[in-house]
């Protein structure tokens, strides 16, 4: 298969047609094979029957139903697992993103030599308060805190290697976060300015109340970017500091009890320095507890903490092989 299309759904009834056949018709222009894999994601509008529908009479058509909404991310994350082609592609299913913009990424994704392509919605027709204003805030936050160049981070639409998105594992909000992951990687990404369209139909899933979990993905994405397989570094680091003005304050308390008099029992010094010493310990604790559960993790599931871009030299390894075993045959 050359091309996945991941199409996360949600109450998207009255826009799941229409948009299968603006995708379609634009695919079926490309001359490649393509699969469209829509994932609903627990909706309770008729969605679900109509994708059964929509998968018996497209023959490109692939469905998979979650048991209860799982959020966007767990959707995405449904897709790359079971997408087969040499490039993915995801969307929104609310028609705003335009197909047409498809195969100019897809070009752009080749031609440049990137791994992920994203699009930016420069021209946005969404409503200010709601959608646009919070949107700016959170991108402009993401790009301090992560170093990413990304405009929009938010844009569902966006081309893939496959080899990304079989790296790639996303849980809660982090579908916004899918250019800093990927960065994480090693991968190289590309922007493009694509057309954004107004809503015709259906309710919009997003609002303000989402940026507090966009906050708390945040502070997640921060720490594993920098400590995924180096825990310790950070707990170790509060623990040695926290250690630190335990000492400070310890030797204070003792100043006070010869110089001024101060029993140390009366001292709240005294126990503000306690109370750092216990803190540091627990800090260096969890540090080195984190470490062993990051082993665990890495070589349970026959991980590594670096990814591999290409191979140089390795098929004079692989002819000398074929000969010994010629020669023993």
């Amino acid at each position: 298969m050359d091309i996945s299309l991941v199409l996360p759904i949600y109450n998207e009834l009255e826009n799941l047609a229409p948009l299968i056949e603006e995708i379609e018709g634009v695919l079926d222009a490309t001359g490649k094979s393509y699969e469209i894999i829509a994932v609903d994601d627990g909706s309770d509008d008729g969605s679900v029957e109509l994708l059964k529908k929509l998968a018996k009479e497209h023959e490109h058509v692939r469905a998979v139903f979650f048991r209860k909404n799982s959020g966007q991310a767990a959707a995405f994350d449904a897709g790359f697992r079971n997408a087969t082609g040499d490039v993915v592609v995801t969307m929104d299913a609310d028609l705003q993103n335009d197909p047409k913009d498809i195969p100019a990424l897809i070009e752009k994704l080749e031609s440049g030599g990137y791994d992920l392509v994203t699009g930016w919605r420069k021209d946005r027709k969404d409503g200010a308060l709601l959608r646009k204003i919070p949107s700016r805030i959170a991108n402009r936050m993401i790009r301090r805190m992560t170093g990413t160049k990304v405009h929009d981070l938010g844009c569902s639409l966006k081309v893939y290697r496959k080899h990304v998105t079989d790296e790639m594992r996303l849980y809660g909000e982090m579908h916004r976060f899918i250019s800093v992951l990927a960065a994480s990687q090693g991968a190289k990404i590309g922007e493009m300015v694509v057309n954004h369209r107004a809503r015709r139909a259906g309710v919009s899933k997003y609002g303000i109340r989402r940026t507090i979990k966009v906050l708390l993905d945040l502070m997640t994405v921060s720490f594993l970017r920098g400590y995924q397989t180096k825990p310790i570094y950070v707990f170790g680091t509060l623990g040695m500091l926290m250690f630190g003005a335990g000492t400070l304050l310890s030797a204070l308390v003792l100043w006070e009890k010869y110089d001024e008099g101060v029993w140390v029992h009366r001292n709240p010094l005294f126990m503000v320095a306690i109370m750092l010493f216990l803190m540091a310990f627990q800090f260096v604790g969890t540090g080195i507890l984190a470490e062993v559960i990051v082993r665990t993790y890495f070589e349970s599931q026959d991980k590594t903490a670096y990814t591999i871009a290409s191979r140089a030299g390795f098929e004079r390894r692989e002819a000398v092989v074929e000969k010994l075993s010629a020669r023993e045959a």
